[in-house]
């Protein structure tokens, strides 16, 4: 070959090469291309999901009526979803939705991948490159279970002589101990099972200076309730003997004609009176043959009205006579709940107050108005 002949074919070569190498990077610009990542987020028993998303691709030349479909996946472990179903459709990379699909990996596998093989509606089958997630920043462990914690409700009734105060829990896994102390320094502690309850007693001792109970829960101060006076404890006083209660219903002069009512535990029917103002009425309630004795009253004017309990315990022999003096005029809120008092010897009713505030809690569901 003479080297006029070389010359030439070299040069044909070297445009030969340059045509191959246009062709490459030609096709390296329009080359098929899905589009597909993936997000990770953290169950509550320690494992993570990663939720995979895909579309189809966008390059420069893409035939407008090109689609594509899945072919098949690669990944570790299992997986659901939409995504991972052969021949299901790529939306366009401009639509609204994406093709999903999920992966639940334990907590001891740091990172997840996949290699989606997509088959193109021209025929073109492309495999893309692996996309890695890894666990959301920090890991993913399994929650610790929740401690369970104390459930509970407290509550107050309001008289003449005092602050009746108490407490229930209502989960059996989480008791809650109760606290009450008074503002003149008296304080009481119990832990009670569900559905026992613990109630106390609180009398004014001052009534100038009045009278407050804080209610503590395992030691933290959840509430404060206040004594208050009602003009409608003027109306009905009550003298404790040993034979029984006497009750003394008044109605002031400048007062309104006044509906009252007294029952006892004993299921009889209720004495009722209807007393003008200025008009008075004594009542005997017999305790004669009884271990104790609850007495109820109810008091009604237009304008307010209150109600409530009053507890008798017949004397022992210790017992010294009844004095002259009335004990202090029972009344409750004008709510209309309940509320005990209990009259005798603050001592002694001391020692009593648990057995009677179960036996009040009972009286209380019949009577609420």
């Amino acid at each position: 070959m003479n080297r006029t002949l070389k010359r030439v074919l070299g040069l044909s070569g070297s445009v030969v090469l340059g045509l191959a190498g246009a062709v490459t990077f030609a096709s390296a610009a329009q080359a098929h291309h899905s589009e597909y990542w993936g997000t990770s987020s953290c169950n509550e028993d320690g494992t993570w999901t990663v939720t995979w998303e895909a579309t189809d691709g966008d390059w420069q030349g893409k035939p407008a009526d090109l689609t594509a479909k899945v072919k098949s996946w690669e990944v570790e472990g299992e997986v659901s979803g939409d995504l991972f179903a052969e021949g299901a459709a790529l939306p366009a990379i401009d639509a609204a939705d994406t093709l999903k699909g999920t992966q639940i990996l334990p907590a001891d596998v740091d990172t997840a991948s996949l290699e989606l093989t997509v088959e193109w509606s021209n025929g073109v089958i492309e495999t893309g490159g692996a996309a890695i997630v890894s666990q959301p920043e920090g890991g993913c462990s399994e929650e610790p279970p929740a401690e369970p914690e104390p459930e509970f409700s407290i509550d107050s009734d309001v008289d003449c002589a005092g602050i009746w105060v108490w407490a229930d829990n209502l989960n059996p896994d989480a008791l809650a101990e109760f606290t009450f102390v008074s503002s003149d320094g008296e304080e009481e502690s119990y832990t009670p099972e569900v559905e026992e309850g613990f109630g106390w007693y609180f009398y004014v001792e001052d009534a100038d200076a009045g009278l407050s109970v804080d209610v503590l829960v395992d030691g933290e101060l959840v509430d404060t309730f206040e004594w208050y006076d009602n003009a409608l404890c003027s109306y009905i006083s009550v003298e404790d003997t040993c034979d029984g209660l006497t009750f003394t219903l008044t109605v002031p002069q400048d007062g309104e004609e006044t509906y009252f009512e007294i029952w006892t535990s004993l299921g009889e029917d209720p004495q009722t009176y209807t007393l003008a103002p200025g008009e008075s009425e004594t009542v005997e309630v017999s305790g004669e043959g009884q271990e104790d004795l609850w007495v109820n009253y109810y008091v009604e004017t237009p304008k307010d009205a209150i109600g409530g309990d009053v507890y008798w315990l017949p004397c022992d022999e210790e017992t010294p006579s009844p004095s002259d003096t009335p004990s202090a005029q029972p009344q409750l809120p004008t709510t209309g709940s309940s509320m005990t008092i209990m009259l005798g010897s603050a001592a002694a009713l001391i020692v009593a107050a648990a057995a009677i505030f179960l036996i009040m809690r009972r009286r209380r569901a019949a009577q609420d108005w």
